[in-house]
C-alpha cells in the first residue's frame, strides 16, 4: 500500500515568505518519490523551472548540507525526484524560475 502526503504552496505565499517549511510524516519506505508542480505567482504552470535539491544530514553534528542534483519541470511544471528516506535526513528545495 502506497500512501500519499500532499501539500500545496500558493506562489504568493510563497513570494511573501521566501522560504517556507513543511513537516510531514512519510512512509517507513527507504525511498520516497517527492513530485509537484511548480507554479508562478499568477497561478500558471511553470515550464523549465529549476529546482536545486539539498540532503541535510542532522545525525552529525554539525548537520552536514550537500547538494545532491537539480532537476527541471517539464511542461506541465511538474517535477519529480527520488530521495533517501531515514531518520535525521531533511531536504531543502529551491526553486528557480525559468529565463
Amino acid at each position: 500500500m502506497c500512501a500519499v502526503v500532499k501539500r500545496i504552496i500558493s506562489g504568493n505565499k510563497l513570494i511573501r515568505e521566501k522560504v517556507i517549511t513543511i513537516n510531514t510524516t512519510l512512509p517507513n519506505d527507504k525511498y520516497i518519490l517527492l513530485k509537484g508542480i511548480v507554479y508562478s505567482p499568477l497561478g500558471e504552470p511553470l515550464s523549465g523551472a529549476a529546482l536545486d535539491i539539498f540532503q541535510i544530514n542532522s545525525n552529525v553534528k554539525p548537520p552536514i548540507e550537500k547538494n545532491i542534483g537539480v532537476t527541471f519541470t517539464l511542461e506541465d511544471g511538474s517535477y519529480g525526484v527520488p530521495l533517501l528516506w531515514e531518520k535525521g535526513y531533511s531536504y531543502k528545495i529551491t526553486a528557480y524560475a525559468p529565463g
